[in-house]
């Protein structure tokens, strides 16, 4: 073997050696960026009844929503759905879906959940959506579900993802408000 031949293969040598690691390390940042930077939302897992105060025969059912993540969120789409379930045999199950109107639809920008800078109070990282649609009456079927659908782009990415919670029960209708914040509960 002569010393050109060794210098050519000690140079291959290398240059595979370092494609494979950056082979490698590229696709340790794009796992970084496609899993860590998406956007992360929590739905509550039961939705308030409130009264109208102008007209008291007439509720508002309120659905809450918060920005967990650390950037914000933009072009939110939201969709609330009845889901009737047809019974097709043998204990299988299709779905109906039907669409509910909700009293806002979009969302054009949540902020994140972390503010750097002034403190804010009004927690505007936190969304909170009313129907006037009868929820009590949908869920008393057992057949009959809802589901709340939140679709939103990441604000520094671009990535989007979809929510989704399902209510299915009369017991996860409370009556009340909810508590400002990032926290469900009831005042």
């Amino acid at each position: 073997m002569t010393i050109l031949e060794a210098e050519t293969n000690w140079t291959w040598s290398h240059f595979l050696f370092g494609l494979t690691y950056s082979i490698l390390a590229s696709l340790i940042f794009l796992f970084i960026v496609l899993i860590l930077f998406k956007p992360i939302i929590r739905i509550s897992s039961f939705l308030c009844k409130e009264s109208n105060n102008e007209n008291t025969n007439q509720f508002f059912y309120v659905f809450k929503f918060v920005n967990i993540s650390f950037f914000p969120a933009h072009d939110i789409k939201i969709e609330l759905h009845k889901i009737k379930k047809i019974p097709m045999g043998n204990g299988k199950f299709n779905n109906s879906y039907h669409r509910l109107t909700l009293l806002s639809q979009e969302i054009f920008h949540i902020p994140a959940r972390l503010y750097f800078g002034k403190k804010n109070d009004a927690n505007p990282h936190c969304v909170t959506l009313r129907t006037t649609e009868n929820i009590n009456s949908i869920l008393s079927d057992q057949f009959n579900a809802i589901k709340l659908r939140v679709c939103l782009k990441h604000g520094l990415t671009g990535l989007s993802k979809v929510f989704e919670q399902e209510y299915a029960n009369e017991s996860e209708i409370k009556d009340g408000k909810f508590k400002p914040g990032t926290k469900f509960a009831l005042l």
